[in-house]
């Protein structure tokens, strides 16, 4: 096996720190830092304090533990000032001295009257796993209680705590969101998902859509949104977004001081794993800001064979020309060689996946039989302030990925024999959406209204050439088959592509949200989208029109409020050729009735969402064979009904929980008959997940905490005819950690009772990671 000695990892992790210093020395060395602690007079320590360094602008807000540190000031004399609501403001005279960090000794701050009275603190103690405000959901200034959406976001707060190193395994953290794995199609290797019945993809960065079925990694990743239900309106077709959601990635982006960390994780599978985070301004001014997140990944499966080697680099550039204009540029450089396998049981006679007579550590793959995926993705935008109420916001997303794809199918003949069929596919996507927002507020009477106009272009390339054929057979008597490259190179050499053609799509999209604030607690939301769909290698286009609606109305202001939508989501269909003539059909479309409660309460310290949707997906096209021909027929429909419930709450300082709870109902409702009553694949009915964790903040053990998790799945089909089950099943994780300003140290235990479990995508499955622990090192500076 090719791993990386110990020494060659400590070298490079050298290296990386050498260049660290460099770069903290080239931009730092006519500044300095300071740091310090503050408390009460009581004798607590005071969380989430202003720092300000009068006269500049600098300043932080102090940790959960009332460290702060403010990094790169001028050398020289400032005056500091502390300050919250509640507590006594305070500032002390300190001297900055260059290349060097001045520790302040601790800050007393006296509690006032309000504090006394337990008004304050209450209010700002954070908490960490609830950040729900956002620019991408409703393309508009909104806050959660007043957007008829649901929506969750898993923060980086929590993927920090998780200590998770693909997002693969991030994803589960979202009420409702089952069966993540390694997504299969076009010839590209992504995460597929199911989300509300529903199978969806990772396809969009930053709110904009970008190269569908091809990772990314987690370095880069602030946080995640989840966009329940059928998006359409504001996000356009099934290229980008599914009936049942959006999954939409938040990059870092460079802020105005100098900082960052480097982290190092392992453990089993010869996990070695590291990462890079450096932001710092360019200039005196900070108005050239840059940030670059790099990451280097080793991994072996947890089964007998297959490798995965990456790296990845992203480097982020943000540009403030002025006080209107801000203009951001930001690279994605991503090289993946992982394997890809898929278990086919459709032919092999059982009914459920626990009858395959296989043992979970053999893959039936080999080291040598990978994937190789480059992408090159770049992200532009410009915000422009043109009045005080209006704002531009013109935004480019252009990827570009090549993929040698070596799928391995096993395909089952029986409970216990399958064949290694190979699929090879080379494919180049080429993916660029221009999108352009209007965003403004304004008012009509005395009514307010907040306003989003909209237009973008999407393109999609994608020459491919598919080739296939059947390896060998493998079974119990041969659990570790040998693979020969050569012969493989060899047969795949001789072997004719039974497809090739190119994917040659474009869409151009006109939008429009609204929404009115009737009173101050009542406010409605309108939507509609036009989309004009060309495909270009099958020759038809198509228009179409997504309205979405919404209402809100806070029973308590700002505090609790009920809601309710109309959403539209489409998928377009290219016409039929299976009679010799082109049969024209009609997008997809699905629809979602949606109302429920969202509520934050207790002075931020609980949140939560409790709603019920029903989605119905009409003119959803099936296969039927006639004769020796399969010809699509347009008369499917489909329903899928359920309620979903998210609880994020902060009980106790230091104490943090993320939990929720997603019941489904899938069923078809017209089509083959066969099949009608029947569940979709893949759609469990109940999903539950749980992340809960203590840090304690005070004492000498302040910084040392506990974390215990749990996701719970349960069975699904893997045919639409239902006859054979994907068994459910229950995960157990812990970790223990000391987080502490400069440095983190954790350890992380998943799947503790070592669960033998499937995910599931219909007709494929693949079984997932046993038993494992990770343990990660990050110097914060």
């Amino acid at each position: 096996m090719n791993t990386k000695s110990p020494n060659s990892i400590f070298s490079l992790k050298a290296a990386l720190l050498l260049l660290l210093c460099s770069l903290q020395y080239a931009f730092a060395q006519n500044n300095g830092n300071v740091e310090g602690q503050i408390f009460t007079n009581d004798n607590k320590v005071a969380a989430f304090v202003n720092v300000v360094v009068e006269n500049t602008n600098k300043g932080g807000i102090s940790d959960e533990n009332g460290y702060y540190k403010l990094n790169s000031i001028s050398a020289g004399k400032h005056t500091l000032t502390f300050s919250l609501l509640g507590l006594e403001t305070k500032s002390i005279e300190v001297e900055i001295k260059e290349g060097q960090t001045t520790n302040v000794a601790n800050i007393i701050l006296n509690l006032t009257e309000e504090q006394l009275n337990e008004v304050v603190l209450e209010v700002k103690r954070k908490n960490k796993f609830d950040q729900k405000q956002t620019d991408y959901v409703a393309r508009l200034p909104l806050k959660n209680l007043e957007n008829p959406q649901v929506y969750s976001v898993i923060t980086g707060e929590l993927l920090e705590e998780l200590q998770v190193t693909d997002i693969q395994s991030t994803l589960q953290n979202s009420p409702g969101i089952s069966n993540v794995m390694q997504g299969i199609g076009s010839g590209g290797v992504g995460v597929n998902l199911y989300l509300r019945g529903f199978s969806a993809d990772i396809a969009t960065r930053n709110g904009i859509g970008t190269a569908f079925r091809t990772s990314t990694d987690q370095a880069n990743v602030d946080r995640i949104e989840v966009i329940k239900g059928p998006s359409g309106t504001l996000f356009g077709t099934s290229i980008v977004s599914s009936y049942g959601g959006v999954i939409n990635l938040v990059t870092k982006k460079p802020y105005e001081s100098f900082g960052g960390s480097v982290g190092f994780s392992t453990g089993s599978f010869n996990l070695a794993r590291l990462t890079v985070d450096i932001n710092t301004p360019l200039n005196k001014e900070e108005t050239v800001l840059f940030r670059l997140n790099a990451a280097k990944h080793s991994e072996h499966s947890f089964q007998d064979a297959g490798l995965s080697r990456n790296w990845f680099a992203a480097p982020s550039l943000t540009y403030k020309a002025n006080d209107r204009l801000t203009l951001n540029l930001e690279a994605e450089l991503y090289r993946t060689k992982a394997p890809s396998t898929y278990f086919n049981p459709s032919r092999s006679g059982i009914a459920s996946l626990d009858d395959l007579n296989y043992n979970f550590e053999h893959s039936y793959g080999s080291d040598y039989l990978n994937n190789d995926i480059r992408s090159y993705n770049v992200f532009a935008n410009a915000d422009y302030k043109i009045s005080n109420n209006w704002t531009s916001k013109t935004t480019l997303s252009s990827s570009n990925v090549d993929n040698s794809t070596n799928y391995l199918f096993l395909d089952f003949a029986d409970d216990s024999t399958a064949n290694r069929r190979i699929m090879n596919i080379e494919s180049q996507f080429s993916v660029i959406e221009i999108q352009q927002n209007f965003i403004g507020e304004f008012s009509i009477g005395k009514m307010n209204n907040k306003l989003v106009v909209g237009l973008d272009y999407y393109d999609l390339k994608t020459p491919y050439r598919r080739t296939q054929f059947v390896y060998d057979t493998v079974g119990p008597d041969n659990p570790t088959p040998d693979f020969n490259i050569n012969l493989y190179e060899n047969t795949l050499g001789e072997t004719e592509a039974f497809r090739v053609g190119t994917r040659d799509q474009h869409s151009f999209n006109i939008y429009a949200s609204d929404v009115l604030e009737i009173t101050d607690k009542l406010s409605v939301m309108a939507s509609l989208r036009l989309d004009n769909y060309n495909d270009i290698a099958s020759d038809y286009s198509q228009s179409y029109l997504a309205p979405k609606f919404g209402a809100v109305y806070q029973i308590v202001k700002d505090k609790l409020s009920i809601f309710g939508n109309y959403m539209n989501g489409f998928k377009n269909v290219a016409p039929d050729l299976s009679s010799g003539e082109i049969v024209t059909l009609n997008p997809e479309y699905a629809s979602q009735i949606e109302g429920g409660v969202k509520a934050e309460l207790f002075k931020g310290k609980l949140s939560t969402i409790l709603s019920y949707y029903d989605i119905t997906v009409k003119d959803a096209v099936r296969y039927v064979l006639d004769g020796s021909v399969y010809t699509q027929v347009q008369d499917g429909k489909k329903s899928s009904k359920g309620f979903e419930v998210e609880i994020i709450a902060n009980p106790l300082r230091g104490w943090n929980i993320v939990a929720g709870y997603a019941n489904n109902s899938s069923a078809f409702e017209e089509g083959d008959e066969a099949i009608i009553g029947n569940t979709p694949y893949a759609a469990p009915e109940n999903v539950f997940n749980l992340w809960t964790s203590y840090k304690i903040a005070e004492g000498p053990a302040n910084g040392l905490g506990f974390g215990f998790g749990t996701n719970y799945v349960s069975e699904s089909y893997v045919n639409d005819a239902n006859t054979i089950l994907c068994p459910g099943y229950t995960i157990l994780n812990a970790s223990i950690f000391y987080d502490k300003p400069s440095y983190r140290i954790g350890v992380k235990f998943n799947n503790i009772t070592d669960e033998e479990y499937w995910s599931n995508m219909g007709s494929y499955v693949q079984p997932q990671k046993t038993r494992n622990t990770v343990i990660s090192l990050a110097y914060k500076f």
